[in-house]
């Protein structure tokens, strides 16, 4: 027996893979400085890339292999690769997945894919924070190794350590199914992706000080999926003391999310689908199928305003273990981890995708009325009320989506965590770039800016960044490290804006509420969509991406 992350435990989208180097250029770097960007760790020796200003790890491992019987079970450590020298100069493979995004593609990657990719400044530095990365993907896809959140640029620049682990995603991360909870000895299935991630964390504890990296200065960040799950480790009981602060960016984590019974109850049409129908084997049965009939059961759904039947969409659950009850209900009593915390989105976090996939030619009046009607049933008539379709029904239907799922969420969670006195910023990301998607700031577009890298194809429109988006990444990234080093993104001496804390006094009538405008200029705000987000206030609502009604109970 092992220990790992914490416990006991036995023996146990599309993957846009963009190369970091072209191989001649790996080759010569690694033959100008042959030795450096190298790091001992207790499993071996580990080879780096080294990139000039910065060294990259790719591919490190952080756990075994999760196939055959080690599938859908936690992870588990791997063995030691000393006396040999562990190669992470190549880019490393993804978990498996077959979409991102809802692009369909060919069916990738491996399931001994638990690896992290470090980016360290070079020389390495000493006692530096560390930025925890977890990867985009609505749970079903992308990897680590994302184009648009690579850490390279952002550690050579300001100093800070970047951390991107690999996690299970899909069907291989989220199955819930009771014969898999009665196999485990906590009773619980689901939520693979979520222990991987946790996994990680232990991993950067015990070892990110061989980098030159401060394990008393984890900060855990992601958006979409990645800012989900940071949400969810917020309340989720195992991740305390793992991470020391944290940023959600454009995510919805005190939204309802699906019960075990209902992830179960999935569980047994993927069981179906593969024709495992005898109780007493599904287990062995499903472990036995080929990493391309687990993708293939069910059809992946496409993270759109309206799913064709049958689609299916395998996310974190309400597992009463990992995350114990709804974490909104978690806020709300106060049961989360009180780090200081960044919470934001974008201004136009409905545009976009979610809809034009749904509605590639428009959204005429009737189609919105009717989406509006479905989504929110008895609610329906007063939501329409406060988003009317004129001028332009998918303008309504783009804002609607943007502030039910994404800006009043965030301001809930800020006013959530702010309320225990916790140090809290919240921000509206507003910076155009019409390229991009004309007069829109649409879900995503942040990270790039952040860890200052361009906009490559096939998620984005080709975009190299400009002068001013230079511009915007400098001064982003430094409120990022900051926050990181000191959990406060305004200590430093370069007078730049400050940014001020989310703060809602008790007894202000509609209180400060202030927050962080990110464009071209950097301003400040107050009460961010705060008609709209009042409006929403006493609900609890299911993701309008959910596949079911935001109303269901």
């Amino acid at each position: 027996m092992k220990r790992f992350a914490g416990r006991m435990l036995g023996p146990l989208g599309l993957l846009l893979v963009i190369p970091f180097f072209a191989p001649e250029e790996r080759a010569i770097a690694i033959a100008a400085r042959q030795g450096s960007c190298s790091v001992t760790l207790p499993e071996g020796d580990v080879q780096g890339l080294d990139a000039g200003a910065s060294c990259a790890f790719l591919g490190i491992p952080y756990a075994a292999s999760t196939a055959a019987d080690h599938r859908w079970k936690p992870p588990y450590p791997r063995d030691p690769w000393a006396p040999a020298v562990f190669d992470a100069t190549k880019d490393p493979i993804n978990c498996p997945s077959i979409a991102f995004f809802g692009m369909v593609g060919s069916i990738s990657g491996s399931e001994d894919c638990l690896t992290v990719n470090v980016w360290v400044p070079d020389p390495f530095p000493t006692n530096a924070p560390v930025i925890v990365w977890l990867h985009t993907g609505a749970f079903a896809g992308a990897s680590a190794f994302f184009a648009g959140s690579r850490g390279g640029r952002l550690a050579g620049e300001t100093g800070v350590i970047v951390v991107a682990p690999n996690y299970r995603v899909g069907p291989f991360g989220f199955l819930a199914h009771s014969a898999l909870g009665a196999e485990s000895p906590e009773g619980f299935s689901g939520n693979y992706g979520l222990l991987d991630q946790r996994a990680a964390l232990h991993w950067v504890r015990d070892n990110i000080a061989r980098f030159g990296g401060d394990p008393q200065k984890i900060t855990l960040a992601g958006t979409s999926a990645g800012g989900q799950s940071v949400g969810l480790h917020l309340v989720s009981p195992a991740s305390a003391g793992l991470f020391d602060r944290a940023i959600v960016q454009s995510a919805y984590p005190t939204t309802r999310w699906r019960s075990a019974p209902e992830g179960e109850a999935q569980g047994d049409a993927f069981a179906a689908a593969l024709g495992c129908l005898d109780p007493s084997t599904v287990v062995a049965c499903m472990r036995s199928k080929s990493r391309d009939a687990v993708l293939t059961a069910l059809t992946q759904a496409a993270q759109q305003v309206v799913e064709p039947p049958n689609r299916t969409f395998w996310e974190p659950i309400v597992d009463g273990v990992v995350i114990p009850d709804q974490p909104r209900t978690l806020m709300e009593m106060g049961a989360f981890h009180r780090v200081p915390t960044i919470v934001g989105s974008n201004r136009d976090e409905g545009w976009g995708a979610f809809i034009t996939r749904s509605f590639g030619s428009g959204v005429s009046l009737q189609q919105y009325e009717a989406w509006v009607a479905n989504e929110f049933g008895p609610y329906a008539s007063s939501v329409l009320a406060r988003y009317p379709a004129a001028p332009s029904p998918i303008e309504a239907m783009a804002r609607l989506t943007g502030d039910v799922q994404f800006v009043c969420e965030g301001r809930r969670l800020a006013r959530l965590i702010e309320r225990t006195g916790t140090p809290t910023y919240l921000y509206s990301y507003e910076y155009e770039i019409d390229t991009l998607s004309l007069d829109h700031v649409i879900h995503g577009v942040e990270s790039n800016i952040i860890f200052g890298n361009n906009y490559l194809p096939p998620v984005f429109p080709g975009h190299v960044l400009t002068v001013a988006d230079n511009a915007l990444h400098s001064t982003m990234a430094r409120y990022w490290t900051r926050f990181a080093a000191t959990g406060n993104p305004n200590r430093g001496t370069d007078g730049e804006f400050s940014w001020p804390p989310f703060t809602r006094p008790a007894g202000a009538g509609r209180g400060t509420d202030k927050y962080i405008i990110f464009d071209s200029t950097i301003g400040e705000g107050v009460r961010l969509r705060e008609a709209q987000c009042d409006f929403f206030e006493p609900f609890f609502f299911r993701s309008v991406l959910a596949g079911v009604p935001a109303s269901a109970q």
